[in-house]
């Protein structure tokens, strides 16, 4: 079966959720999982706070997993902060890679910068590229200057060669905001992992019907690709789409129906949202992480008010399952 046409199996249940927090750290939102299988045992890196949404403020925190679906979370988390950020306020959308060459995970993700007027519209908003390593994926480096790039959730594969392969949103003109940036994946190559080159055209970009293309996830086998992005769809919804290539230049884009939808139903946690999708491809199944919210729009901010989000809350994250038969 082709990737992205997989009939995943959702479970009822996510597997953090800030609604039923007692860490006291993400118990407002939580999202962005990124998962490898190391010397088998599953490891997740994810994002979450406790102040509000819209806020300039994320960390990042740790998990760790016998099965892949029931998940124990670091003592010490969260793992990263503000502090450890070389510049912006907010952690977002982390890829982590274990190099196998190097002994060691490495980990792209996107520093943000946020000002909002007194209606909470943003008026500046800039995310810039950064990098880290770590030996254990608890106790990371980080590279002390953002990378020369402004982007959205990197996602990285290292190639056999020892070269470098990126997706990440980008604007296409110089000058181009945060809002064009979320209408536009390109890729990008690299010898080194800090310096990148970026493709002239983009791989994917936005239509009438799918109104922002972010958060790639790209999965490789040989030379077939599988990309998959989250969507702003019609009736405040948000679900993934796909992509896939057998050359990895040349697209086709499966844009008639989503990969994996919001159920659109108020009983689960993932009624209006499925986003930052993170695909493993194993031996006897596929498990897909990914990024929901519900259909609710009240929270608990820290100031002891309860707040409205009129766009709902990243506050669950879920997995799906696909059994895989190999012929």
């Amino acid at each position: 079966m082709r990737l992205h046409d997989l009939k995943w199996q959702r479970r009822k249940q996510p597997v953090f959720s800030a609604m039923t927090d007692r860490t006291g750290w993400r118990n407002v939102q939580v999202y962005n999982p990124t998962v490898l299988r190391v010397d088998g045992v599953y490891k997740m890196w994810f994002l979450g706070n406790a102040t509000a949404t819209r806020t300039n403020d994320m960390n990042l925190g740790y998990a760790e997993s016998a099965d892949g679906l029931n998940w124990e979370e670091h003592a010490g988390n969260p793992v990263l902060t503000q502090e450890d950020l070389p510049w912006g306020g907010a952690w977002q959308t982390p890829h982590v890679i274990y190099d196998t060459e190097e002994d060691s995970y490495k980990m792209w993700f996107i520093m943000a910068d946020t000002s909002r007027d007194e209606h909470n519209e943003v008026i500046f908003h800039e995310q810039r590229l950064g990098f880290g390593t770590s030996k254990d994926g608890l106790k990371w480096d980080i590279h002390p200057q953002p990378l020369d790039l402004k982007g959205r959730r990197p996602c990285v594969l290292k190639a056999d060669d020892g070269t470098y392969e990126m997706w990440m949103n980008s604007a296409p003109e110089p000058d181009g905001d945060f809002r064009s940036m979320a209408r536009h994946i390109f890729r990008f190559t690299s010898e080194d992992g800090l310096h990148w080159t970026r493709d002239g055209e983009p791989v994917v970009s936005a239509t009438e019907k799918l109104r922002s293309m972010v958060y790639p996830f790209v999965h490789r086998d040989g030379l077939d690709h599988t990309l998959w992005y989250g969507c702003h769809v019609d009736g405040g919804l948000f679900e993934i789409y796909s992509s896939t290539s057998q050359d990895g230049a040349q697209w086709t884009h499966h844009h008639d129906s989503p990969s994996f939808a919001a159920t659109r139903n108020a009983d689960d946690f993932d009624g209006r949202y499925t986003s930052t999708p993170c695909v493993l491809v194993e031996d006897d199944r596929y498990l897909m992480y990914y990024s929901a919210r519900d259909l609710g729009n009240l929270y608990g901010a820290q100031d002891g008010t309860v707040r409205v989000d009129k766009d709902g809350i990243y506050r669950h994250i879920g997995v799906a399952t696909c059994e895989r038969i190999l012929k």
